[in-house]
């Protein structure tokens, strides 16, 4: 989603430090299904506005305002506990210490973060495309790539997914509506792993595009998904969706159709490959990928139709939630390896523009903590962001 920065001199004001479970007065507009622990803070924008960090330290969770200018509008996991924070500029946090680490200008409005060797990739569309930003530890800017330039008439579509990062810092990956293509950082050398037009597939396969992917095994391969189509083709099919591996070294093609599932997007983290499934055809299920094995596997939810309002993997990939809007917000957390439901928080609050769009939920797994951004995306709302653990 795009958003709109506010520049001007924010108000800034200190809240006292507090720990989640452990604040000196009632968290307001919150109820759970046990007594809360939710901590719900909501920050008036003047021109710019103040918003609150996260404390990942242990058990607490601590908000401090003033460490970060204009109006908060979204986070993104940084490795280790860290988080990117997007206010009226970046924001490199340190859960832990409740201290800033980093800053530089923002270079996206809404990106994709993924931690490397030394660094980061950040990617996203830009006003030209897609484009991809190479930072140190720093946040000192190393190399920027306008992506669909170094294609030369492939495009890169998908912001979660369409840029692939390996984790040694020396590769990247780009699922573009063309094909798949390894990009070597050090020699600058750009090779074609999968080309639609070439009839790329298998036996039974065809593929028709491909929408995100991920390294995996050690960065021996790499994990796609898209939409394929039969071979033979079979009268009256459309076009379903498809997930694969490929060896860096083009070798090894691997494709499967999941039965009745279509997939929205790719989330990754450290562990696990998740594939939330588009939102109007959500059944409860999730399919993900073990990132070591390449193994898949299937995690069910509470309801049928839980999903369709969002799903959000944990920084590490041990725990996954899930967003339930209606005249609330109801988020869900689960663990991914037993399948077990883990907490359930309701978020309420008097003003149901919040509840108009899909909130950003980021799970720590160290801390078991998650943290909700309300209103991010919205101008006229003051963030609102709730933390609570499970």
């Amino acid at each position: 989603m795009k958003k709109t920065f506010c520049m001007t001199l924010a108000l800034l004001f200190t809240l006292t430090l507090s720990a989640c479970g452990k604040t000196d007065a009632p968290a307001p507009a919150v109820s759970g299904n046990a007594p809360s622990d939710t901590s719900v803070v909501a920050v008036p924008p003047s021109d710019g506005q103040q918003n609150q960090p996260i404390s990942q330290a242990g058990t607490s969770c601590t908000f401090d305002p003033a460490l970060f200018g204009g109006k908060l509008q979204s986070c993104a996991y940084a490795g280790n506990g860290t988080l990117f924070v997007l206010a009226d500029k970046l924001y490199l946090y340190d859960t832990g210490t409740s201290s800033v680490l980093a800053t530089a200008e923002a270079p996206l409005r809404d990106f994709e973060a993924q931690a490397i060797d030394g660094g980061y990739v950040l990617s996203g569309m830009g006003d030209s495309g897609m484009m991809a930003y190479i930072y140190d530890s720093s946040l000192s800017l190393n190399k920027e790539i306008a992506v669909n330039e170094l294609l030369q008439g492939d495009f890169v579509v998908s912001e979660t997914g369409g840029v692939a990062a390996s984790t040694d810092g020396k590769k990247l990956a780009f699922a573009a509506l063309g094909g798949l293509y390894l990009y070597d950082l050090e020699s600058g050398s750009l090779t074609t792993l999968l080309d639609v037009a070439q009839n790329a597939g298998t036996a039974s396969i065809s593929i028709s595009m491909l929408n995100g992917a991920a390294f995996a095994q050690n960065n021996s391969q790499i994990v796609f998904f898209g939409s394929g189509s039969s071979i033979p083709a079979v009268d009256g099919e459309e076009g379903f969706s498809i997930y694969g591996s490929i060896a860096v070294d083009g070798s090894g093609l691997k494709l499967t159709k999941p039965s009745d599932y279509e997939m929205e997007e790719m989330q990754s983290s450290v562990s696990r490959l998740f594939f939330p499934q588009t939102f109007t055809q959500a059944d409860g299920t999730l399919l993900w990928i073990n990132r070591a094995a390449g193994s898949a596997n299937t995690l069910s939810f509470s309801a049928s139709d839980e999903g369709k309002d969002g799903v959000y993997g944990s920084e590490q990939g041990n725990y996954v939630a899930t967003a339930v809007l209606g005249s609330d917000l109801t988020v869900r957390v689960y663990d991914v390896a037993s399948g077990e439901l883990v907490a359930t928080e309701v978020i309420e609050n008097s003003d149901p523009t919040y509840f108009y769009r899909i909130p950003r939920i980021y799970l720590l797994d160290g801390a078991k903590t998650a943290v909700v951004v309300l209103g991010g995306s919205i101008d006229e709302l003051d963030t609102l962001v709730s933390v609570f653990e499970f």
